[in-house]
């Protein structure tokens, strides 16, 4: 009898838990979940959006489906609906540090997207306090500063420990970035900014010797202030170690050297780096000029073929040749007209190619430092 008690209490139990357990398998959310995952992978955010939304209503513990929700709301431009689901994920007390980097950076994305850079750089540190050996963290951290040019927190954060071998480029790009911010607020009732920029213009040298940065805005500085031979030793390092940016510099170098009386320095200096590269088109381009100004016709029809030769699809060399060999001064004129529409040139940064009207010295795609030249 007892035996037969305890076959029974068994079965009973038996029932119950096939019946709570597979009660408990028709309701859990893993089944719409993972549906959910399959749509987007077909690229079908409508039935993705309805399944995540289905697994989270089954089962508030799948916080993966919450943060890929929330993506999909910001995809769609609800960015405040994406930003109130991951937001309502950091107050779970149960998330494990990977899941809750996985909550920041989806918050992060939503508040870029937003324009809230102050909010998602604060998020961005406290994915740095789980991880603070978080590289793409801290680099994000770091390109935001850079869109909104707040070049002193560029410095303070890249001075962090954590940031390892620096890059000399870029850290004197800050110094120099914050200097020329500072420049710009020189008044008479400030007269004390203009020192510490300078001073921190040639800090941003004793970081990277050559900052074409600093240097040019050295360079400009002196000159706008008359200084003209501070003006041309900063305008004759940048024509020296950054010959490919003279470009940058060309008329004001051209314009200190002859207030200096020392334009007849120009043509030999034009010419040795042209020697050294004969693809230096800006370089190449105003040396002909300046040689057709002297009346020196076959040496600046000489430069001008060989312009042309290396840049065989640009037709201002073409057009030059064209103006040095006709004496119709009509068609001088028109040829003249024309040059002047067709040579504002573009820059293009030499890292990821994006091409621009403006010159910079941050590349507002791919941030690279001092990576655009000039091109026609």
């Amino acid at each position: 009898m007892t035996l037969l008690i305890i076959i029974v209490v068994a079965l009973i139990a038996l029932v119950l838990y096939l019946y709570f357990y597979r009660k408990r398998e028709k309701v859990t959310g893993y089944g719409p979940y993972i549906e959910a995952l399959v749509a987007l992978l077909e690229n079908d955010e409508d039935t993705a959006m309805k399944k995540f939304k289905e697994a989270v209503s089954l089962d508030s513990d799948l916080i993966d489906a919450y943060i890929r929700l929330g993506d999909l709301y910001r995809k769609r431009g609800d960015i405040s609906r994406a930003i109130q689901i991951h937001q309502s994920l950091t107050v779970r007390p149960t998330l494990k540090k990977q899941k809750e980097k996985r909550v920041y950076y989806a918050l992060v994305n939503d508040l870029l997207d937003a324009n809230r850079h102050n909010k998602a750089i604060a998020f961005l540190k406290e994915i740095l306090k789980i991880d603070k050996k978080d590289k793409h963290a801290r680099e994000l951290v770091l390109r935001i500063y850079e869109e909104m040019s707040n070049y002193g927190d560029c410095i303070t954060f890249y001075e962090d420990g954590v940031f390892k071998p620096r890059v000399g480029k870029r850290h004197a790009f800050y110094y120099a970035s914050f200097a020329n911010d500072k420049l710009k607020k020189v008044t008479e009732e400030n007269p004390d900014e203009e020192k510490e920029a300078i001073n921190l213009l040639k800090k941003a040298l004793r970081i990277s010797a050559n900052s074409l940065t600093a240097l040019y805005y050295l360079a400009n500085h002196f000159e706008q202030k008359g200084d003209l031979k501070k003006a041309k030793e900063y305008f004759y390092k940048i024509i020296k170690h950054h010959p490919d940016h003279a470009f940058l510099i060309i008329p004001k170098f051209e314009k200190v050297y002859f207030e200096l009386d020392l334009f007849d320095e120009i043509i030999p200096i034009y010419e040795k780096i042209f020697r050294d590269n004969p693809k230096n088109f800006t370089v190449g381009f105003v040396l002909a000029d300046l040689y057709e100004k002297k009346n020196d016709i076959e040496t600046a029809k000489d430069l001008y073929y060989k312009l042309a030769d290396v840049y065989p699809v640009s037709i201002l060399p073409k057009l030059h040749l064209l103006k040095a060999n006709t004496d119709d001064e009509t068609l001088k004129e028109k040829i003249a007209k024309i040059e002047n529409i067709i040579s504002h040139g573009k820059f293009k940064c030499t890292k990821c190619a994006f091409s621009t009207e403006k010159f910079s010295f941050l590349c507002p795609k791919c941030h690279a430092i001092e990576s655009f030249l000039s091109y026609l």
